[in-house]
């Protein structure tokens, strides 16, 4: 009797946790992490996907812009949370491969402290000008800045960031002199550069494309090597004489904190593959230059550690500090 007693209790417990160990992931809201304003860069696409993802989990995703110090700020909220999947960083670059390279002190580890997951796209820079500067192209602006050493002033988004890096590498395979002038948003930056007040400047293709549609902003080239479909009739920077290493992409990816089970980080890569694989939301994405990825988890590590390693170097080659 005491035997089949033991053996009821045990039967009532474990019939008791089934459903909670069969119960589908997520069983309650995710928090999708913007670690930037929004309305620009990386928030679209979290939007665009987050919305298709709750579809998907029948769960509600919200998106939380928490901008700051260059996206660190969003960054450690994730590196900080519980590692259940449901606080989740779609991140740019800054904030995962670059900042710490130059940043004196990092409140989270991005290599030990945040799960890369995939890629969710690529997105080249368009090289921008106001179209009264007496440069057409990428050969005449390297002719003026050749014949005027730090005369020609590039925007940015702030030091260390992708724009920033962008105008340190023409410098670095060209051989001029140009003048950083680093701004605390892309806003501030675009502002100047549409009023002339700064001459060149890196912007992502989507808010490039609607300037110069508009006329009021020149591209000279796009920042991939090759030709981008949004926007055929912009050259590559690097068919330019000098310039043929030139290659810098933005790219935005999906981490999540570190020790987040195996199962749900796989569940989250193949759920927002299948998302950007849908033709409405792929064209959405092609058509403003973002080019969609879905990359699988062992991949998109080895694609970070490589980034990693690039910006280091670019950082430690230009001596940029904070």
């Amino acid at each position: 009797m005491k035997h089949f007693l033991t053996l009821f209790a045990a039967t009532a417990l474990m019939s008791c946790s089934l459903p909670a160990a069969s119960q589908p992931w997520p069983s309650k809201p995710v928090t999708v992490i913007v670690p930037y304003l929004a309305g620009g860069g990386v928030d679209p696409v979290a939007r665009l996907v987050s919305q298709q993802l709750a579809l998907r989990w029948k769960q509600p995703v919200v998106v939380d812009n928490r901008a700051g110090a260059s996206g660190t700020i969003g960054a450690n909220a994730v590196a900080r949370a519980t590692p259940d999947g449901t606080t989740i960083l779609m991140s740019a670059t800054a904030e995962v491969v670059i900042n710490e390279h130059f940043m004196k002190k990092m409140p989270y580890a991005p290599d030990k402290d945040l799960q890369p997951v995939t890629l969710l796209v690529r997105l080249p820079f368009a090289l921008v000008t106001q179209p009264s500067k007496p440069y057409t192209d990428m050969a005449g602006l390297l002719a003026y800045a050749r014949q005027h050493p730090g005369a020609v002033s590039y925007a940015s988004s702030g030091s260390g960031t992708p724009q920033h890096l962008g105008g340190v590498l023409v410098e670095q395979l060209a051989g001029v002199s140009l003048l950083h002038v680093p701004f605390k948003g892309v806003a501030q930056a675009m502002t100047d550069l549409l009023s002339g007040q700064v001459d060149i400047g890196f912007a992502g293709l989507p808010t490039a494309l609607q300037q110069i549609e508009a006329g009021k902003l020149r591209a000279l080239g796009v920042s991939s090597k090759a030709v981008v479909e949004a926007a055929p009739s912009i050259p590559p920077i690097s068919l330019t004489p000098s310039l043929e290493k030139f290659e810098l992409i933005q790219w935005f990816g999906v981490f999540v904190p570190a020790k987040t089970p195996a199962p749900v980080v796989q569940q989250i890569q193949r759920d927002v593959a299948a998302v950007l694989a849908m033709p409405e939301v792929r064209d959405t994405l092609l058509r403003q230059g973002a080019l969609p990825s879905g990359m699988p988890t062992a991949e998109f590590e080895g694609f970070v550690r490589s980034e990693r390693e690039k910006f280091r170097k670019i950082v430690q080659s230009a001596k940029i500090e904070q």
